[in-house]
């Protein structure tokens, strides 16, 4: 027969392990969450890159765009003052000066081709990315639901257990239930063991007769010199 202390003590490991089999699926969600938010992290990176390049090449297609609006009006200036060369040595220099602008707006003109087909693909790139997000998103949604309601759930029936075992704790001498508590929290295990023959059932060590009966015939709880269990006889 258990006594009294004994079998509170065992009501209550038996909620801890209840409790800890709720902690640990409670535990098990996390990585499922944190698989959900890494693959919208990693949409999320390829997205802010491709924005900074998409913006670079704007920049660059702009200021190149002022540029060869500029050189065409230097260009159109320099024919309109062609008119107004007075001398041969005048009528050299405004050529070579609208020769040299006007190659300078050829190659402009070559580049900013060049920077607007890196523009298309940097945007087609990041529309892709905004469209695999879009797709994340919507295909997480149930995936995410599914978690919060398993989450709220486990929640909901941890802190019905964590209830019950603090009103059976009242009924375990404080004495016996700070040892177990002690054992229990440094092993993050079952605290409490039976007897198993002449040993202890949790390391399997034997123990010594006049404990065994101690523990036999008047129902007592010892401790484990091998393991630091609890150990009690189950009549």
């Amino acid at each position: 027969m258990l006594n009294e202390e004994l079998e509170a003590l065992l009501a209550v490991q038996a909620d801890d392990l209840e409790i800890r089999g709720l902690e640990e699926r409670l535990a098990s969600l996390m990585p499922r969450l944190k698989e959900l938010d890494q693959k919208r992290t990693r949409i999320m990176t390829d997205i802010d890159r491709s924005t900074t390049v998409v913006a670079a090449e704007e920049k660059k297609q702009a200021y190149l765009r002022d540029k060869i609006t500029e050189h065409k009006a230097l260009i159109d200036r320099n024919q309109g003052q062609m008119d107004n060369v007075k001398t041969m040595r005048q009528a050299t220099a405004a050529v070579a000066q609208m020769d040299e602008a006007k190659r300078i707006v050829a190659n402009e003109e070559v580049e900013l081709v060049s920077i607007n087909r890196r523009l298309d693909e940097a945007r087609a790139g990041l529309h892709g990315f905004e469209r695999a997000l879009e797709a994340c998103e919507a295909e997480q949604v149930d995936a995410r639901s599914q978690v919060s309601v398993e989450q709220a759930a486990v929640e909901g029936d941890l802190e019905a257990a964590r209830a019950k075992r603090a009103n059976k704790a009242g009924f375990v001498p404080a004495s016996l239930l700070g040892k177990y508590d002690k054992i229990r929290t440094r092993r993050n295990a079952q605290a409490a063991w039976p007897l198993n023959g002449m040993a202890c059932s949790a390391c399997d060590t034997s123990i010594p007769m006049q404990r065994r009966n101690l523990m036999t015939n008047g129902g007592g709880i010892d401790v484990c010199e091998a393991c630091g269990v609890l150990m009690y006889h189950v009549g």
